[in-house]
C-alpha cells in the first residue's frame, strides 16, 4: 500500500466494522478523490469484498456509476482481488453486476448499476452506497435519488469516488459541500502521481493530450474550467479576480454589451463590459443567463424574450451602454428593431463574417493572456464554464474562430455574449474609435491581411501569423519574412 491508501483504509475501517456488527458508524460520508491509476476503484472493491466476506448480517450495498462501462470497473477490480486472494473464493463470489456473500447470497450482496439503467434509483435503501466516477454523471436526478435513498438508512454509509472534474458542474457543487462540512464528510483528496506510474507513462499521457486539459484533470488532480484549448487553466484563474457584478458606472468607464439569443432549444446570454483606458482593464460588469421557460403553442419551452428585452433596456439605462452587439442570425433582428426605436444602440455582429470571427477570437485570447480582462465568478459558474468550452479554430492563412460545443448548460451563451462585445471594448481601451461600426462588421472579407494590418496585430496573434507564414515559406508558397518591407 501507498501511504494515501493506508490513510483511507484506516479512516473507513471503523465504519466498516460498525456495519459488520450492526452498530452506528462514527463516520458515514466519505469523499475519495484521486488522480488516474491510483487504485481508487480497487480500494473501494476491497472494502466491499471485506464486508461480503466477514459479516453475518444482511447487508445491501449499491455501486452506481454514470454508465455501464464505468459501473463495470469496480466489478473488474473485485475479480482481480479475488484472483490474487484465492482463499476469498470460499466466502465471496462475483457474478455479472453483483458481488455476493456465499453464505447469504440473497441478503448480503453488492448491486452494481448505471444511472441510465431502468429503475436505477429505485429499490430498497442501501446500507452502503458507492457513487463512482461522479464527474462523468449526466443524469443527476438519479444521483440525487440515490442520495435520498441513502439518507433513509441512519446506520448506512456513502462513498463518493471520483477523479477531478470540471468547474461549474454539479460534481463540483457536491465536492464543495463535502469540503464545507468536514464534521459530516471525511475527505481524502490525492493530487500527486501514483508511485507506480513511471515517468515514461506520464510523458505518453501528455503527448496524447496536446491541449492539456484532460492531462491536468486526470494526472494532476486539478479541477478545470473545461476541455477547450483557447486559453490555459492558469490564465482563466487569473482572469476571474473580481468579487462580483457592478451596479453603477465607474469613473473613466465606457460600456458595451453583447446578446447571444437562442429562442428555442437553447439558452441565451447577456453580458455588459466596462472598458477603462486609464486602468487598461476590461471588466465584466454584469451578466444574465436565460434558460427556456415559456411554452409555445406546441408546448416546447422557449426563452422568455420579454424578459431579455427588459433586461437589455435596464442595463442600457443603468450604464449608458454605447454599443450593444448581437448576431442577427440568432433571431435577434426583430427585437433589435424594437430596441433601436427606444434608443438602445443595437449593432449587428454577424457570426458568419470571417472578419468578425477573427476579431472575437483574437480579442478573447489576447485580453486574457495579457491580463486585461477581469471577470467574476457567478454562483452557477456559467462564465468560467463557458470559457472552458472555447477552442480556437484556425483557418489559414489568417482567420480564426472561437468554437464551443453545446451541452446541457447551453451553447456557451454568456461566453459568446462576452465575445460579441469584447472587440469593441478592446477598441475603446486602446483609444481606437470606429473599429466596429456596423457597416464594416457585417462585411465578409476573406482577403489576406496587408502588411499594415499585420503590423497592427497584437503580439500574440502576430507570432501565430508569422509561424503560419514560415510554414508556407518552407513549402515555397511565400517569400521569407525578412524580405518584407521595414513596415512589417
Amino acid at each position: 500500500m501507498a501511504d494515501f491508501q493506508r490513510e483511507f483504509f484506516e479512516d473507513i475501517a471503523p465504519s466498516l466494522h460498525a456495519l459488520r456488527d450492526g452498530t452506528m458508524p462514527q463516520n458515514r460520508r466519505f469523499w475519495l478523490e484521486r488522480t488516474k491509476k491510483t487504485a481508487k476503484d480497487a480500494d473501494v472493491a476491497v472494502c466491499l469484498i471485506w464486508l461480503m466476506a466477514f459479516t453475518d448480517r444482511p447487508l445491501l450495498c449499491q455501486v452506481c456509476a454514470a454508465n455501464s462501462e464505468q459501473a463495470a470497473i469496480i466489478e473488474d477490480r473485485a475479480r482481480a482481488v479475488l484472483y490474487h486472494n484465492r482463499w476469498l473464493y470460499e466466502r465471496v463470489e462475483v457474478i455479472q453486476r453483483s458481488i455476493r456473500s456465499r453464505k447469504n447470497p440473497t441478503t448480503t450482496k453488492v448491486q452494481i448499476e448505471a444511472t441510465g439503467s431502468a429503475g436505477a434509483a429505485q429499490g430498497p435503501t442501501p446500507d452502503v452506497l458507492v457513487l463512482n466516477e461522479l464527474v462523468h454523471v449526466e443524469r443527476w436526478d438519479v444521483m440525487k435519488a440515490h442520495m435520498n435513498n441513502a439518507a433513509g438508512v441512519p446506520m448506512g454509509i456513502v462513498i463518493v469516488a471520483t477523479n477531478a472534474g470540471v468547474k461549474g458542474t454539479p460534481a463540483e457543487t457536491w465536492r464543495k459541500n463535502a469540503l464545507a462540512n468536514r464534521d459530516r464528510w471525511r475527505t481524502h483528496i490525492y493530487t500527486k502521481v501514483a508511485p507506480w506510474v513511471t515517468k515514461e507513462d506520464m510523458e505518453d499521457a501528455r503527448r496524447m493530450d496536446p491541449i492539456g486539459a484532460e492531462y491536468t484533470r486526470l494526472w494532476e488532480g486539478k479541477w478545470i474550467s473545461g476541455t477547450g484549448s483557447a486559453v490555459g487553466e492558469d490564465e482563466i484563474d487569473r482572469c476571474f479576480c473580481l468579487p462580483g457584478p457592478s451596479w453603477k458606472p465607474e469613473t473613466g468607464g465606457r460600456y458595451v454589451a453583447g446578446l447571444d439569443l437562442g429562442i428555442s432549444h437553447d439558452h441565451a446570454g447577456l453580458v455588459v463590459l466596462g472598458a477603462n483606458e486609464q486602468l487598461n482593464k476590461i471588466r465584466q460588469i454584469a451578466m444574465q443567463g436565460y434558460v427556456p421557460s415559456v411554452p409555445n403553442d406546441k408546448g416546447v419551452l422557449e426563452v422568455d424574450a420579454d424578459k431579455v428585452e427588459a433586461d437589455v433596456i435596464r442595463y442600457w439605462q443603468m450604464f449608458g451602454i454605447e454599443w450593444f452587439g448581437y448576431d442577427p442570425a440568432a433571431g435577434g433582428s426583430f427585437m433589435a428593431q424594437r430596441l433601436r426605436r427606444k434608443g438602445v444602440p443595437m449593432r449587428e455582429m454577424t457570426f458568419a463574417s470571417p472578419t468578425n470571427q477573427t476579431l472575437m477570437a483574437v480579442s478573447f485570447v489576447t485580453t486574457i493572456k495579457d491580463s486585461r480582462l477581469e471577470c467574476y465568478e457567478d454562483p452557477e459558474g456559467r462564465m468560467r464554464r463557458d470559457f472552458g468550452k472555447f477552442s480556437i479554430e484556425h483557418k489559414p492563412p489568417s482567420k480564426y474562430k472561437l468554437t464551443a460545443v453545446s451541452d446541457e448548460f447551453g451553447h456557451a451563451d454568456v461566453g459568446v455574449a462576452l465575445a460579441i462585445c469584447l472587440p469593441k471594448a478592446v477598441a475603446m481601451l486602446e483609444g481606437r474609435v470606429g473599429l466596429l461600426p456596423s457597416d464594416v462588421l457585417v462585411e465578409g472579407n476573406d482577403d489576406e491581411l496587408t502588411e499594415e494590418e499585420v503590423g497592427g496585430m497584437p503580439d500574440d496573434l502576430r507570432e501565430i501569423y508569422e509561424m503560419d507564414l514560415e510554414d508556407d515559406v518552407v513549402q515555397g508558397k511565400r517569400p521569407k519574412i525578412s524580405e518584407f518591407s521595414d513596415g512589417w
